[in-house]
């Protein structure tokens, strides 16, 4: 039988841990377990780092907040926010995006739906136009930029994906509507945005060796 995953709450004199996990996962245990997984190896390396300063003269902390970032037919978004303290003026905050797709019981990656890098040349060149307010262009930037390739989706009530939510470099948020994206998607994926056609089995086919998401660090 399934068990979902349980928050997590320790603390004393040396390091505080807290996860949280979101409601749902019994609908995708797979997806339940690469989330726990995901936690493991987080608390690993906590572990290993406080191993080096057994005695640290403030504790040492690791929060990881799971969320629900979209909850679609087609996907199932879930965002793994992380704050790590060990040692120094701060801590270090992470963001990991997981990209379910419940027909094929797997992860996408981000940049197997935008697989072009010049197309994340010009969506990097499209989120700072859009963070400084300047009119946006979609043409291609002289120099290519390197862009952290993460995303949250955000899905309309008919189910199709209304816009994609970028981290900037200042740790703002961004959103690129689907209109300006359609050109830039895989095509197996440019029916899932807004204003795409109706057509037969939208879902691309499952490929092999299905590509992990990736984190931002």
């Amino acid at each position: 039988p399934f068990a979902a995953p349980r928050d997590v709450s320790e603390h004393d004199a040396r390091a505080m841990v807290g996860i949280t996990y979101p409601p749902g996962l019994e609908r995708y245990p797979a997806l339940a377990k690469l989330l726990l997984a995901h936690s493991d190896a987080r608390r690993a390396a906590f572990a290993s780092a406080l191993a080096t300063a057994p005695r640290p003269a403030i504790p040492f902390e690791l929060t990881l907040r799971f969320s629900t970032a979209a909850d679609a037919p087609r996907m199932f978004a879930v965002i793994a926010d992380e704050e790590l303290y060990t040692g120094g003026a701060n801590s270090r905050p992470t963001r990991t995006v997981f990209l379910w797709l419940p027909a094929q019981n797997r992860l996408m990656s981000p940049d197997e739906m935008i697989p072009n890098p010049a197309a994340w040349s010009r969506l990097h060149e499209h989120v700072r136009q859009l963070q400084r307010g300047e009119s946006a262009s979609l043409e291609p930037p002289a120099a290519e930029r390197a862009m952290r390739h993460v995303f949250v989706p955000r899905f309309n009530s008919s189910g199709r994906i209304a816009g994609l939510r970028f981290s900037t470099d200042t740790g703002d948020e961004v959103e690129i509507t689907g209109a300006d994206l359609k050109p830039l998607v895989a095509p197996a994926y440019a029916a899932w945005f807004e204003g795409a056609p109706a057509v037969a089995n939208e879902t691309p086919a499952m490929t092999s060796g299905a590509p992990t998401p990736t984190a931002q660090r």
